[in-house]
């Protein structure tokens, strides 16, 4: 260790020379970086129903729509100036890029043909009578493809969907058609002030996102490491110190961004928030440093002098709090949602890019100031409120030792039973920024529509023309029945509606012809027929694929909870393996892939949470090269994440899986306190102290920068309460009071289990004497220095 850190003094100058050049390498792979910013980086790629989803992608690639929702203030859509809005967008919607028809109850496309809801043009100067009005509403209402899809069912709301001629959008079209239709919706807006116009489409959302991430990056990332430089200033009484300490956080976060960017990686809707935990982790490194150096000076060190006993003394508990902080991101790895695993994957790098410019770029700097200034700065009095704080916790370790490990551990025990409630429930609102435009139409539509999701399925025959042959449509017809039965259905459309349809038609529109044909040849003629009448937003091809062996099922339902779903989905499963001998059903629904992405990702972080416990706690054993103290360290590392979630689940009880990535990292965050205390308690141990002394040195010396990194780290993530998603809001919610615990536990609980358990074997007389004297020593002192 003594050659090592000789190295790092002896070469600081041509080691801050080759940290100079590297930052300018890994800079300019920065704009080589990008953002993804679609849905799909958050699916779980274990999910068996995604290769389904992509085969059912695959076989019908649906063109891109964008929706539009009409709110009058009136709470009526059957008025002249919601009507007149409607029309209006009936006319313009071709000045969206790429746009080549629009649905609304002005002008609809449906498997039945196409039709209107006057005969006349609506333009400003139609009246409508009330009879007319009320007609209408009547005519819509009764209709089931227009009633619950375009108008909400106490006909307050009114729906569009625009269709787009392609498939996929490039990025230049995305923000090419985003453009346009929020031009579109704000002259509309403009027009008709008494109806709410509210605008929504994939690219939007895609586009929202990225501003988002942009938006965040740019406006958070430098208040944190403003808001980390100000409370490093200020607890060092150092300007110059919290500078040097921001230089290597920004260089931390440099190189990280500059790494994916070389390799080609992309941020994500999760990834983006992975520079923001990079720089309190670089800073926490940074402060311990600068502790232990600051204390070596005030005992009458030189500068270099300070320095190297501040490396000898923080390099092993530095090195064990950077591989034991790194396992907990990497396992994030374990889980298959691309979003979790690559944001473990850029912290984890992250991770190691400071602690290596901690040691080889910040002594070079902290040494190239003056050493009067060092002394002068090394002689200012200490923050009062830490060595406050430390004081507190030293008395109550020495007073209430034994009545903080028992109250602890029931705290935890209590925890453990209520962290069981907390339930995951996924929501894609969560990942809309608050001031994006598609935030007021999910509000809107969430509340007037008093609709949930639509799932959409493939029912596939396994055979050539086997969807034409009438006894698999006539069993496929009683399935559709049953689930028109189910009690979260609202509606069921297959190619089997069409058929009957069809055939009531050329029968003369007789009630009994609706029904399926006797013979293959007649179904065939009724799909020759719907083709030379289709509408071009319901053409054949997108009920069923080229020859014929797969077709879809569109199932509408009311629930919203994503639990019954998937309760919906099992019993969908069920009834079709009941009735459906050789067919088999193909779940194609991003729908339900989120709803079981909840179980999946909350399954697999327990596995990735038990994998780094267990690797963190063999680190820390070889580590500290004991046993004892290496299982004895898991201890306050697990309380603070289990207290915080137990609370979570008794005050709140839903928690999102994402958010629930905390849980796994939080050992990685807070381990790094545990290790510092430790293993100065062990250094001392090893010197002849006695454990109260040990515990009173290992609060002394990594107290303060306990206290300090904690500051930075509570304050810093605060920030993210600013953020523009509900997501990093709820993260910082609780990764907040996770690691202010974290540091409770490891200045209070963690020395008073020390102190218990190195005089376990001792008699409890010798014990208490041996703290009364440390007591009554310290009041003397506290004396003295009053007089």
């Amino acid at each position: 260790m003594t050659a090592i850190t000789g190295f790092l003094i002896g070469q600081r100058h041509a080691l801050l020379l080759l940290s100079a050049l590297a930052t300018l390498v890994f800079a300019i792979g920065i704009p080589r970086s990008g953002f993804d910013t679609s849905l799909g980086v958050l699916l779980t790629q274990s999910d068996p129903y995604l290769q389904e989803r992509d085969r059912m992608v695959a076989e019908f690639p649906g063109q891109q729509e964008i929706s539009f929702a009409l709110l009058p203030r009136s709470g009526n859509v059957f008025e002249r100036e919601t009507l007149l809005a409607l029309a209006d967008l009936q006319r313009e919607f071709r000045n969206i890029p790429l746009a080549i028809s629009m649905n609304s109850i002005l002008a609809w496309q449906s498997p039945l043909g196409d039709d209107r809801l006057f005969d006349r043009t609506v333009t400003a100067q139609t009246d409508f009578s009330a009879q007319e009005l009320a007609d209408a509403k009547a005519r819509v209402l009764a209709n089931p493809f227009l009633a619950g899809t375009y108008l909400s069912p106490q006909a307050d709301l009114a729906l569009t969907t625009v269709r787009l001629r392609v498939a996929a959008l490039t990025p230049e079209q995305s923000r090419a058609t985003s453009e346009a239709s929020i031009a579109l919706r704000e002259r509309l807006q403009a027009q008709h002030p008494d109806v709410e116009i509210f605008v929504s489409s994939e690219a939007l959302y895609e586009q929202s996102n990225r501003d988002a991430m942009i938006s965040d990056l740019t406006l958070l990332l430098p208040l944190i490491l403003l808001l980390c430089s100000a409370i490093i200033s200020y607890a060092f009484r150092s300007l110059l110190l919290g500078l040097e300490i921001l230089i290597v956080a920004l260089v931390t976060v440099i190189m990280t961004v500059g790494s994916l960017g070389w390799a080609l990686q992309t941020f994500n809707t999760i990834s983006v928030m992975a520079p923001l935990v990079v720089v309190t982790v670089a800073v926490a490194d940074s402060v311990h440093i600068i502790s232990l150096f600051r204390q070596s000076l005030q005992a009458g060190a030189s500068p270099v002098a300070a320095m190297q006993q501040s490396l000898q003394f923080n390099l092993r508990p530095i090195t064990l709090a950077t591989i034991t902080t790194v396992i907990g991101f990497a396992s994030l790895n374990l889980a298959s949602s691309p979003a979790i695993s690559s944001f473990g994957t850029v912290v984890a790098i992250g991770v190691g890019f400071a602690y290596t410019l901690t040691l080889i770029m910040l002594p070079g700097m902290v040494l190239l100031l003056p050493s009067s200034r060092l002394r002068a700065q090394a002689s200012s009095p200490p923050v009062p409120i830490i060595s406050v704080i430390t004081g507190f916790f030293q008395r109550l370790i020495n007073r209430q030792g034994q009545r903080l490990i028992v109250g602890c551990s029931l705290l935890g025990g209590i925890a453990l039973g209520l962290s069981f409630l907390n339930t995951t429930d996924f929501d894609r609102g969560a990942f809309i920024s608050d001031d994006s435009p598609l935030h007021d139409y999910y509000d809107a539509v969430s509340q007037h529509m008093e609709r949930g999701p639509q799932l959409g399925f493939g029912v596939d025959t396994g055979r050539v023309d086997g969807v034409m042959e009438p006894a698999f449509l006539r069993q496929l017809d009683e399935f559709s029945d049953w689930l028109r039965q189910q009690e979260e259905v609202v509606g069921v459309a297959s190619l089997v509606e069409v058929v009957k349809t069809v055939n009531q038609v050329v029968n003369e529109n007789r009630a009994e012809a609706y029904l399926i044909p006797d013979s293959a040849a007649e179904v065939e003629e009724a799909l020759f027929n719907y083709q030379v009448a289709q509408a071009d937003d319901f053409a054949l091809d997108t009920l069923v694929n080229e020859d014929f062996s797969l077709l879809r099922l569109f199932i509408a339902t009311n629930t919203q909870n994503n639990h019954d779903i998937i309760a919906l989905s099992d019993r969908i499963d069920a009834q079709f393996r009941q009735q459906f001998a050789s067919a088999s059903l193909l779940h194609g629904s991003n729908t339900l892939l989120f709803a079981r992405m909840d179980n999946t990702v909350t399954i697999e972080l327990l596995q990735g949470y038990g994998f780094s416990l267990l690797l963190i706690t063999l680190t820390l054993i070889i580590g500290m090269r004991s046993i004892y103290y290496g299982l004895l360290s898991m201890l306050p590392n697990l309380l603070p994440a289990l207290l915080v979630f137990g609370a979570w689940g008794l005050l709140v009880g839903t928690i999102d899986p994402f958010v629930m990535m905390l849980f796994s990292i939080s050992i990685g965050l807070v381990v790094d306190d545990t290790v510092h205390v430790l293993s100065i308690f062990q250094r001392g141990r090893r010197d002849g102290l006695s454990p109260v002394q040990a515990v009173e040195q290992a609060l002394h010396k990594a107290g303060p920068a306990l206290i300090i990194t904690t500051a930075v780290m509570a304050l810093g993530t605060c920030v993210l309460i600013a953020a523009s998603t509900l997501y990093f809001q709820q993260a910082a919610t609780l990764l907040v009071p996770i690691v202010v615990v974290a540091l409770v536990l490891d200045l209070s609980f963690f020395p008073a289990l020390l102190l218990r358990l190195e005089h376990s074997s001792l008699p409890l007389q010798g014990y208490r004497h041996e703290q009364g004297r440390i007591e009554q020593a310290r009041k003397e002192q506290g004396r003295k220095e009053q007089a």
